[in-house]
C-alpha cells in the first residue's frame, strides 16, 4: 500500500469562534468571486497584492481554517500537492521530502507522500488515487520497474500539472536531473589518477536514467583512458545489503582478476560490498579503493571513512517545487523546461 501523510495548515486566531468561517463567507464580506478568495489563500501570484491581503487579514482576524474534510467530500483537494518517491527510507529521497515540505508550508499548500516501494503497480494506484481526489499538481521520482510514463499521463487529461526529478521518464514534461554522466566520468578520472586501472562498476538497471547515463558514462570515461578493464553488476531487483554482498562475490570470484576499485550506486548495496570484503578479508583501501553515490552519517564513521558522490538534494527539491509552481500559477510556459543540478565529489579514506 502507499504512504499517504498530510501536514495542514490554517489560519488562526487568537479570537475565539463557534462557527466556521468559509471561503464564500469571506467572499461575501468582501464582495469578492469565492475563486479569487481560494487562490489568495493558496498566496496564487494571479491575485492582486492589495486584495489578497485584504482577504489574508480578514481570514486570519475572523479565524478561518482549511476544511479538509469538506475538500475530500467533493473529491478535490487542491491545495494538497503530492511527492512520488521510490522509497521513503532512502536519505536521499527523505530529503527531498523534507525540503518541499518546508517549501510548500511556506507557501500555504500540505504536502500528500505517496511510496511506490519500486512497484509500478502501485505508482499506477497512487496515480489513479490522485486523479479521484484531483490533487493540485505531483512532483514524481519513478520506481525501478517503470519502463514508460503512459500512466503518468493520464494526470494530464484532468489538467494535473507534473514534474519530475532525479528518476525520470521520457515524457514532456518538467525534470530536474542531476548530471549523471559527467559525475562518473569525473569520478572516474580521480580515480585513474590515483592509480586504480581495473575498476568496476555496481549499478541499478538501464532502464532508468539515472544508472543509464552513469553506466555510459562510465564506459566513456574507461575508452577515455584507454582501460581494457570494464565490468558493470547490474542489480535490478533490490538495492539491498544482500544484493550488494551477491555484486561482492561476482567481482571477486576471480581474485587474480579481482576489481581495485569499485563505484557504487547506491549506499545499501556498498554496505553489501564492504561486508563481503570484511568476510574475505579484503581490505580498503589497500585491496580495493571505494566510492559510493549517495551521502549517509554512517560514511565519516565507518572505517576507513567511505567517499561518496552527493547530490544536492535541496537543490533539486526547491527547483521541483518552483516548476510545479510556475505551472500552477501559469499556464502559458514551456512544459518541456528541463533542470540539471550538479553533484559533488566527496574524498575521504577509501581511495
Amino acid at each position: 500500500m502507499h504512504t499517504c501523510v498530510f501536514n495542514h495548515y490554517s489560519y488562526r486566531t487568537k479570537h475565539s469562534v463557534n462557527t466556521r468561517v468559509t471561503i464564500k463567507d469571506i467572499a461575501k464580506a468582501l464582495n469578492v468571486h469565492h475563486s479569487t478568495v481560494s487562490r489568495a489563500l493558496r498566496n496564487d501570484s494571479r491575485v492582486n497584492p492589495e486584495t489578497m491581503k485584504m482577504i489574508v487579514d480578514y481570514a486570519e482576524k475572523h479565524g478561518y481554517q482549511v476544511n479538509m474534510s469538506a475538500l475530500h467530500l467533493r473529491g478535490s483537494i487542491r491545495n494538497v500537492l503530492a511527492i512520488i518517491v521510490p522509497n521513503i527510507n532512502h536519505q536521499f529521497f527523505s530529503n527531498i521530502i523534507s525540503h518541499i515540505t518546508n517549501l510548500a508550508n511556506q507557501n500555504n499548500y500540505v504536502v500528500s507522500i505517496f511510496q511506490t516501494n519500486e512497484s509500478v503497480q502501485q505508482e499506477k494506484e497512487i496515480i489513479n488515487t490522485i486523479i479521484q481526489n484531483n490533487i493540485a499538481g505531483v512532483i514524481a521520482s519513478v520506481s525501478m520497474e517503470t519502463t514508460n510514463g503512459r500512466h503518468f499521463m493520464e494526470l494530464k487529461k484532468y489538467k494535473i500539472p507534473l514534474v519530475f526529478f532525479d528518476r525520470v521518464c521520457d515524457i514532456n514534461v518538467p525534470k530536474v536531473i542531476v548530471n549523471n554522466y559527467e559525475i562518473m566520468t569525473d569520478v572516474v578520472e580521480l580515480l585513474v589518477k590515483k592509480g586504480y586501472k581495473k575498476i568496476a562498476h555496481v549499478s541499478g538497471t538501464s532502464k532508468l536514467n539515472v544508472y543509464r547515463e552513469r553506466q555510459r558514462g562510465y564506459k566513456d570515461a574507461l575508452k577515455q583512458h584507454q582501460l581494457g578493464y570494464e565490468r558493470i553488476f547490474i542489480a535490478d531487483k533490490s538495492f539491498a545489503v544482500e544484493e550488494g554482498k551477491s555484486a561482492a562475490t561476482t567481482l571477486f570470484f576471480d581474485l587474480k582478476n579481482k576489481p581495485d576499485a569499485i563505484i557504487c550506486d547506491s549506499y545499501n548495496l556498498l554496505l553489501g560490498i564492504i561486508a563481503k570484503m570484511h568476510e574475505m578479508g579484503l581490505k580498503i583501501p589497500t585491496d580495493v579503493g571505494l566510492i559510493g553515490f549517495g551521502e549517509n552519517p554512517s560514511m565519516e564513521v565507518i572505517q576507513p571513512n567511505i567517499s561518496a558522490v552527493v547530490q544536492p538534494d535541496k537543490e533539486v527539491a526547491t527547483k521541483s517545487f518552483e516548476l510545479i509552481m510556475k505551472r500552477l500559477t501559469n499556464d502559458n510556459w514551456d512544459i518541456s523546461e528541463s533542470i540539471m543540478v550538479s553533484a559533488k565529489i566527496i574524498e575521504r579514506e577509501s581511495f
